[in-house]
């Protein structure tokens, strides 16, 4: 099992960093965390929640705050539903026995069988976002596959800083080089790194996604 403390390692390592000091660790954490979020459209998180029918309200069931993206949801140990389809001239069934779900508002499963009283938990199966590390000793969740990906990914941002710095700086450059000098070396090598990142999430398993 990777640490927080040894991916961070590793990317100190690829941005010339060995020591972890020239950037800071809020800026290693910053990177990591968002690291966590980029993987997600080709590494996802599996999850899935019995959600309590008596904790909706007119139709709407609170969903967890990791949710990513719902692939399937199922009444009781019946068939799974279908996702509504929100088109012009159509109505949302309000049979139980023929509902449907969607996402709304942000955060609630809204199940059109609100007339009726849902008396069976609900199971949402969804891809959810991976737990981040906030300290040295918390295991890294995403999949041993994924963590080039998101060395990639931190080192793209961490050396972010020093690109806004040189920026910052250009407009007083006194142009002495001939040819065409780079002006933000720095950006290309913050560039080079996300193109690592999305060559090797291109090398990844691909998932199958729920149809609703």
């Amino acid at each position: 099992m990777t640490t927080f403390a040894e991916l961070q390692n590793r990317v100190a390592r690829l941005v010339s960093d060995p020591d972890g000091t020239t950037y800071g660790d809020e800026i290693y954490l910053d990177a990591i965390q968002a690291a966590h979020d980029a993987v997600l459209p080709w590494i996802p998180n599996y999850c899935s929640v019995l959600i309590p029918a008596s904790s909706g309200s007119g139709g709407a069931y609170p969903l967890p705050d990791n949710v990513y993206d719902i692939q399937a949801v199922r009444i009781g140990t019946g068939k799974y539903i279908s996702k509504a389809t929100l088109a012009s001239g159509t109505n949302r069934p309000t049979s139980l026995t023929a509902c449907d779900w969607i996402e709304t508002p942000k955060g609630y499963l809204n199940i059109s069988a609100n007339g009726e009283n849902v008396t069976e938990d609900i199971l949402v199966n969804y891809l959810g976002h991976w737990a981040k590390p906030t300290k040295a000793a918390d295991i890294i969740q995403v999949p041993q596959y994924g963590h080039m990906g998101l060395v990639y990914y931190s080192a793209s941002i961490v050396v972010t800083p020093v690109v806004v710095d040189i920026s910052t700086l250009g407009p007083f450059k006194i142009r002495v080089e001939s040819g065409t000098p780079e002006d933000n070396p720095m950006m290309r090598t913050s560039e080079w790194f996300r193109n690592l990142f999305l060559q090797e999430m291109k090398m990844m398993p691909p998932y199958q996604k729920a149809r609703s």
